[in-house]
């Protein structure tokens, strides 16, 4: 059986609240604040793993980087594209699966952004670390923003709901499997017609997800509360975010983080 993110309909259906245009604006600040955390020096190579419509590969670009993104999503891939060009800013584009993507030791930082981890079972999350390890370069960091238990315990489950150029979203979520996964029925209605989808994402405690990049090879693991690499992982944390280095000392971060 495929999984959900395999489902090319689901995608479809997305793609307006993903390419929202407050939305793709968010990736500017992102990525600032990523490299305000981070020792990145320009030129450097970096990966977008589940990058969609490529905003933030686009904006490491435009500050000097030497950008790869990869997505499953042909139609996300041809509006980041398209970003690309209206920005004027050259980035590789690679249509795959990222429990297949792998290219060893290319990559002075490979980031994860906005829950695009934890879409398969435990096996298949671990293989896409496993090649996330093998295709960071020497001295190489990767940065993991995920859907934190603890994040989703403290903001509740109630549903929501929003239309985005005219196509209604709903969502509802449920916790299952004793806290270890996220369940979001998506109800989707578009020019009268409407679509049903269920999406399954791995929810990660922060001991967990510490645990998991150790084991799959990893150092120095650091979790925060923000993409900025100094906000702590606390109660007033809105998303988990950890720091992993390839090797002991390869990754420096700001002093102020904890």
């Amino acid at each position: 059986m495929n999984n959900w993110s395999d489902d090319d309909a689901f995608w479809e259906a997305m793609e307006p609240a993903l390419c929202a245009p407050g939305r793709l604006a968010l990736a500017e600040g992102d990525v600032a604040a990523m490299l305000s955390g981070l020792d990145l020096s320009p030129g450097r190579a970096v990966l977008d793993v589940g990058c969609g419509p490529g905003a933030h590969a686009v904006a490491f670009a435009a500050r000097g980087h030497r950008v790869t993104g990869v997505d499953r999503s042909r139609r996300l891939l041809d509006r980041a594209r398209s970003a690309a060009r209206t920005r004027g800013v050259d980035v590789e584009w690679v249509e795959a699966d990222m429990r297949r993507f792998r290219r060893p030791a290319s990559y002075h930082l490979i980031c994860s952004l906005y829950a695009s981890f934890g879409y398969f079972d435990d096996p298949g999350n671990r293989t896409v670390l496993e090649n996330v390890r093998a295709s960071l370069a020497p001295g190489g960091v990767v940065l993991l923003d995920v859907i934190g238990r603890e994040t989703v315990v403290r903001a509740g489950l109630e549903a929501r709901s929003a239309e985005v150029e005219g196509v209604c979203y709903r969502e509802s979520r449920q916790v299952v499997d004793d806290g270890q996964a996220l369940v979001s029925d998506w109800t989707v209605v578009r020019e009268g017609r409407r679509q049903d989808f269920r999406v399954r994402q791995r929810l990660y405690s922060a001991p967990e997800l510490r645990d998991l990049l150790q084991s799959t090879g990893f150092a120095e693991v650091r979790l925060f509360g923000a993409l900025d690499g100094k906000s702590p992982y606390d109660e007033a944390a809105k998303r988990l975010v950890a720091v992993a280095s390839a090797a002991p000392g390869a990754a420096r971060i700001h002093r102020s983080a904890p």
